[in-house]
C-alpha cells in the first residue's frame, strides 16, 4: 500500500504592542495556537529534520533567524524541540519590536520531519508625533509707557493657545504697530521657556521702551 506524507498545520502569532513608559520601550508577545491533528507523530518521538524553510521575513534576515533556531538540517529532533525553537525566533522578533504572524507547516515522511515556517511581519512602528506646543503663560517685561491690558489686547496668543513661531512673530508686529501708534520706539525680544520640559511653554516679552520720538 502506497504510503502518502502525512501534513500538520499549526498557527502561532505573536503580536508585539510596543509603547512608551517611563522613557522605556514596553513589548508583549502573545501566543495562540490550534492543536495539532491526532496522526502527527507524538511530541517527544525522534524525527530527523530533513528540511527547514523560513519565508516571509524582510525585517531580520534569515540568517539571524536560523542562527536563533537551536537546530538545523540533518539534527534528530522532536516537535517540542521545535516548538521551543520557534519560541526563540519569536523573542528575537520581540528583542527587535518588530511584530510579526508565524505560520508553521510540517510535514512528515517516514522518520523525518519537514518544517516550513512563514513570517508575516507588520509594518514598523512609527515614531510618535511630537506634542503641540502650548502656551501656558504669557509676560510682559519692561513696558512702562505702554500698559499691559493694551498690549494683551493687541495680541492673539492666550493661555491655552498653540503656540508656534508665526504667531509669536504676528504679535510681536502687533506690539510694535501699538507703540508706532504711541510714537514710541521699542525693541521685543520673545522668549520661551519650557520648565517642565514638555510641551507647555511659558512666553515672555521682553519689552525696551526708548523716548518719544520728536515728530519735529
Amino acid at each position: 500500500m502506497a504510503r502518502f506524507p502525512f501534513f500538520s498545520r499549526r498557527l502561532m502569532t505573536v503580536a508585539l504592542a510596543v509603547g512608551c513608559l517611563s522613557g522605556s520601550v514596553v513589548t508583549e508577545a502573545v501566543l495562540t495556537r490550534a492543536h495539532a491533528a491526532a496522526a502527527a507523530p507524538a511530541a517527544d518521538t525522534p524525527l530527523t529534520l530533513k528540511v527547514l524553510k523560513v519565508s516571509g521575513n524582510q525585517q531580520i534576515s534569515t540568517d539571524a533567524i536560523m542562527a536563533a533556531l537551536p537546530y538545523h538540517v540533518g539534527d534528530t529532533v522532536t516537535r517540542n524541540q521545535l516548538d521551543a525553537g520557534i519560541q526563540q525566533v519569536m523573542a528575537l522578533y520581540k528583542d527587535k519590536n518588530v511584530g510579526a504572524k508565524f505560520g508553521e507547516r510540517e510535514r512528515f515522511v517516514g522518520k523525518t520531519i519537514q518544517l516550513y515556517v512563514t513570517i508575516q511581519e507588520m509594518a514598523p512602528n512609527a515614531a510618535p508625533a511630537a506634542a503641540a506646543l502650548v502656551v501656558d503663560q504669557i509676560n510682559f517685561v519692561g513696558n512702562s509707557k505702554v500698559p499691559t491690558p493694551e498690549l494683551q489686547a493687541a495680541t492673539k496668543l492666550r493661555p491655552g493657545s498653540p503656540i508656534s513661531t508665526e504667531a509669536v512673530t504676528a504679535d510681536e508686529t502687533a506690539m510694535q504697530a501699538v507703540y508706532k501708534k504711541h510714537n514710541i520706539g521699542s525693541q521685543i525680544q520673545p522668549v520661551a521657556t519650557q520648565p517642565n520640559h514638555d510641551n507647555h511653554v511659558v512666553l515672555t516679552y521682553q519689552i525696551t521702551e526708548t523716548a518719544p520720538k520728536n515728530n519735529d
